[in-house]
């Protein structure tokens, strides 16, 4: 055979089985695989961008904004995109470095997808990005909406704060995406899934440098759905009041509920922090100085703060022994002459009372009255009692991180004392100091003991139809002796700076011993007597005695509430009556 021929032949079966080869694979693709090459071809064409959905507003008990949204301008950036000219570019902008820029843009593992480095940027930083978008290539700003905190950090520890989410929480929540805030603290954390609502999905073309070129029309843009608003039982004008008549002081906690229905009024914290800071990213240098602060911003001493109740302690002393119907009210025991001697050891009272029976102590705050109760009735009655009523125990009112506090028995002190454990440590109980702990709500809780008939309603900050209360087997006689002498500490006693005109206010005064500095000093009172709309529980760190610091601005604190609530009533009356004459 002609070796011309041969060769034609070689190349002809060559050539024939070369576009064999590529008709069956571009069947291959386009028959068979089709459709997962068009998903993948779109898939780099078209990018999907989740629309963060803006927070659900929360309100007072009056229909003030206290948190709600506004609109910010973000920068993002695809790292697949950007380059060194890009990136010195946008760091000049931005005023950060380059190498944070990336370690930020890496939190997303794909790098096609943009990534949010920077919040809540200035006009001027857009307009400098705006002006260079189309040589920044990989950068995109956009509008988004940022929790907004009008009020600051006085409602800092009962609001909380939202902040960028972390990879534990997108690990455990997938509804979320990178970028996107999350509550932290407070009502923000505890009612995440009311506030947060659902995000939406918009698609924008993209092209080979990641750069949106414009909106996807045939593909449906779905629009994000607001989260819902709360509506609190907070008065944001009583807080005010609050954070100006403690505004002498470094560290302190307030309380004030509806004794009758549980509803929180005030629930400060000092010192505070801005939460409108965590909007736009705390940097790394910032939050650690705030975590290393010794007065401890971020911690909310209203519900987990420990300390020893002092004297506040003794109203439950005497419940407990008239309950158990170990005493009555006539009951007296070695008169007081300033100290007491156990074995060794000697106890102090702040004053030498004399003779008194439980009423007097109550009313005179009597150490040495309260010693020799608390060892005739004993630990286990006292542990029994104080327990019942929610000592040792958490509220369950509706915020995250309350501590429980602590109420020794007898198995703690031998667990933590061994057989060294004395009636010492009974004499210190029953004064409220020594190992017994509570938080300032826990004591306010308590205290609605007196002022609701034996009920105590659980604490709540958001609105609700119903009232639930925790009913207490406690002796309503009992009760009502020891509310007498609460009436009593205020009116003659150690208490009368905490006096109301016209108003009458029952309480306790207590000063809390601190082995790092000055005692803490403690009032806990309630009004008006016979129908309570206010208990105030007031603590102020390293302030000194209870009857001089802490009685005072309780009692300042509920006359600005009563006037306060006179004030509406008047207002919705006359307003009632203009409605009237219009009809």
């Amino acid at each position: 055979m002609d070796e011309k021929l041969i060769k034609f032949k070689i190349i002809r079966n060559v050539v024939v089985l070369l576009a064999a080869v590529i008709i069956i694979w571009s069947i291959k693709l386009q028959v068979f695989e089709g459709k997962k090459y068009s998903r993948l071809s779109e898939k780099n064409r078209i990018r999907m961008k989740y629309v963060a959905a803006p927070r659900g507003r929360i309100f007072d008990r009056n229909g003030v904004e206290i948190a709600n949204t506004r609109p910010g301008f973000y920068v993002s950036v695809v790292r697949a995109a950007i380059d060194s000219t890009t990136l010195e570019r946008l760091s000049s902008i931005l005023d950060t470095d380059g190498a944070t820029i990336i370690e930020k843009s890496k939190i997303e593992k794909n790098p096609y997808n943009p990534v949010k480095i920077a919040h809540d940027i200035s006009y001027e930083q857009l307009s400098l990005i705006e002006e260079r978008i189309d040589v920044l290539s990989g950068v995109e700003v956009g509008v988004e909406p940022l929790r907004n905190y009008p009020y600051g950090e006085l409602l800092f520890h009962l609001i909380g704060y939202v902040g960028e989410i972390t990879d534990r929480e997108l690990e455990s929540d997938k509804t979320y995406s990178i970028g996107d805030y999350i509550g932290k603290m407070g009502l923000e954390e505890y009612y995440e899934g009311m506030l947060k609502g659902i995000r939406g999905v918009e698609y924008v073309e993209v092209d080979a440098r990641g750069k949106e070129v414009g909106k996807i029309t045939e593909k449906r843009s779905i629009p994000p759905t607001a989260g819902e608003d709360l509506l609190t039982t907070v008065d944001i004008s009583l807080s005010e009041s609050v954070a100006v008549y403690l505004e002498d002081y470094e560290k302190a906690a307030c309380v004030c509920l509806n004794p009758q229905s549980g509803e929180i009024l005030v629930l400060y914290s000092k010192p505070g922090f801005d939460p409108n800071l965590f909007t736009h990213g705390i940097q790394k240098l910032e939050w650690d100085i705030l975590h290393k602060d010794p007065n401890a911003p971020m911690y909310n001493r209203a519900i987990m703060s420990c300390y020893p109740c002092g004297s506040t302690f003794k109203p439950f002393v005497a419940l407990a022994a008239l309950d158990s119907k170990l005493i009555n009210e006539k009951q007296r025991f070695d008169w007081c002459a300033g100290e007491y001697r156990l074995g060794r050891r000697i106890f102090k009272c702040w004053k030498k009372h004399g003779s008194l029976d439980l009423h007097g102590a109550i009313v005179h705050s009597c150490d040495i009255y309260f010693y020799q109760l608390g060892r005739f009735i004993g630990i286990d009655t006292l542990f029994d009692r104080a327990s019942r009523i929610g000592f040792g125990k958490k509220t369950g009112i509706d915020l995250p991180n309350e501590k429980q506090g602590l109420l020794p028995d007898r198995k703690w002190f031998e667990a933590r004392y061994g057989s060294n454990w004395t009636t010492g440590h009974i004499f210190n109980l029953s004064i409220g100091q020594g190992d017994l702990l509570v938080t300032p709500l826990q004591l306010a809780c308590a205290y609605t003991l007196f002022a609701n008939k034996g009920k105590i309603p659980i604490p709540h900050v958001i609105e609700k139809p119903d009232t639930t209360y925790s009913t207490k087997d406690v002796s309503s006689e009992a009760i009502d002796i020891v509310k007498e002498a609460l009436a009593g500490v205020v009116a003659r006693g150690t208490g009368t700076l905490a006096r109301v005109p016209n108003v009458e206010v029952c309480g306790k005064t207590g000063t809390s011993q601190n082995p790092h500095g000055e005692d803490h000093s403690l009032f806990v009172g309630y009004a008006p007597a016979a129908d309570p709309v206010i208990l105030v529980c007031l603590i102020a760190e390293n302030a000194g005695h209870g009857a001089s610091v802490a009685a005072p601005i309780t009692g300042k604190i509920i006359k600005s509430y009563l006037n306060s609530k006179r004030q509406h009533e008047i207002a919705a009356v006359l307003q009632q009556g203009t409605s009237v004459q219009e009809d």
